[in-house]
């Protein structure tokens, strides 16, 4: 293997005080992609220098189990316990595209990672040698997917979520909130534990409101619940809040908006009114648990640039599922996952951005038009069903 010792200025710069803010604590995890739900793994179980690092299905064995140990210098070791080797950028490449391989450990740069908080309990995981992030190579949703580094692009298939393995925990319960992919429940498992009238917006700044299942039914001064614009939104979520456990009631209004990234599970919108969800500002944005009916434009709203995670979802009749705002070419990454679509009057994804991706997957569709409208970079689907 070729040998050198580049350190890439943005690591050099970055202080460790700040990185070590943002670190995962030295231990024995699985590595689960965001995108796909699929564990990190060493293909085969292969024990050999220069086997591949590829995605697949949990099973809790030791190739999909990783021991992380932080070097306190902001950047961390990750070795396969199967092999006791390393997560290693083959060959030194510095180039987008570069493979992730296992080498005997040697504790190089090439062999140590920044792991970097990205929201919503996920994480990127960066080269010291290269500054790249590990990359679930062309969006793959299947067992075997590669898995390379790649420039950085803040999309889900380059976040990953540490689960800790031992005192009990497999590592891969299909129960875990966490998991974009549990099977087990579509749509929102809440049942009204009462009402609450909203004659203002609710703010959230930061934090997680519980609202316990309540079903919050808004007042004419936020809006009517029409496709005029101008309404207000129910909840204002900002700086990564956490909103959960919500029933919107018949008069939807703007429904919710988040700035600066947030996360909404376990919310039921029982008639959308403008959107059911706006992105107002650049963020990270996660929707799990999810089921919203009777809005005659869009679900999902994107007026910035954004990456949207949407998984155990329940739509009906909508005129699309998601649109970036028109004649905007920000971009915008959308992920949706297990999810139960149905009438959509034009279709799932639009936009007119060229930078734009969306991916749709395991999912089941119904009298739901064209997936993909508009000019996207890249617009693919997997896995799809009628029901």
């Amino acid at each position: 293997m070729k040998r050198s010792f580049y350190v890439p200025v943005l690591a050099a710069i970055l202080s460790t005080q700040a990185m070590t803010a943002l670190a995962i604590d030295s231990g024995r995890y699985s590595i689960i992609s965001r995108h796909s739900g699929l564990a990190l793994e060493v293909r085969n179980g292969s024990s050999d220098d220069g086997a591949n690092v590829v995605q697949w299905e949990y099973n809790g064995t030791e190739n999909q189990q990783f021991d992380v140990e932080n070097l306190g210098n902001g950047f961390h070791t990750i070795r396969p316990v199967h092999s006791g080797k390393s997560l290693d950028v083959w060959e030194w490449s510095s180039d987008p595209g570069g493979e992730i391989r296992q080498w005997q450990y040697t504790g190089n740069y090439n062999q140590q990672w920044a792991i970097d908080n990205a929201g919503g309990g996920y994480h990127t995981i960066s080269s010291r040698h290269s500054g790249l992030p590990l990359d679930v190579w062309m969006w793959s949703t299947s067992n075997g997917g590669d898995i390379r580094q790649w420039r950085a692009t803040g999309a889900v298939n380059q976040q990953w979520q540490f689960r800790p393995v031992g005192d009990g925990d497999d590592g891969g319960s299909g129960s875990d909130p966490g998991n974009p992919t549990d099977p087990t429940v579509k749509g929102s498992t809440c049942q009204s534990t009462g009402s609450q009238f909203v004659r203002e917006t609710i703010v959230v700044n930061g934090g997680t409101y519980d609202g316990q299942c309540r079903t919050f039914n808004p007042s004419s001064a936020l809006g009517d619940g029409s496709q005029s614009e101008g309404q207000d939104p129910v909840f204002r979520l900002e700086n990564g809040a956490t909103l959960k456990n919500v029933i919107i009631g018949q008069n939807g209004a703007d429904g919710i908006h988040v700035y600066n990234g947030g996360t909404l599970e376990n919310i039921r919108w029982t008639d959308v009114g403008e959107d059911a969800m706006t992105v107002k500002s650049e963020g990270n944005v996660i929707l799990r648990n999810i089921e919203g009916y009777n809005g005659s434009d869009k679900f999902l709203q994107a007026n910035a640039a954004s990456n949207i995670t949407v998984s155990n979802c329940v739509v009906d009749n909508m005129g699309k599922f998601l649109r970036q705002n028109g004649g905007t070419t920000f971009e915008v990454n959308i992920t949706v996952d297990n999810c139960d679509i149905s009438n959509m009057s034009e279709g799932i994804f639009r936009t007119d951005s060229s930078r734009s991706t969306a991916h749709i997957s395991n999912s089941r569709l119904r009298n739901a038009g064209r997936v993909c409208i508009g000019n996207w970079a890249s617009c693919t689907s997997s896995n799809l069903s009628s029901f």
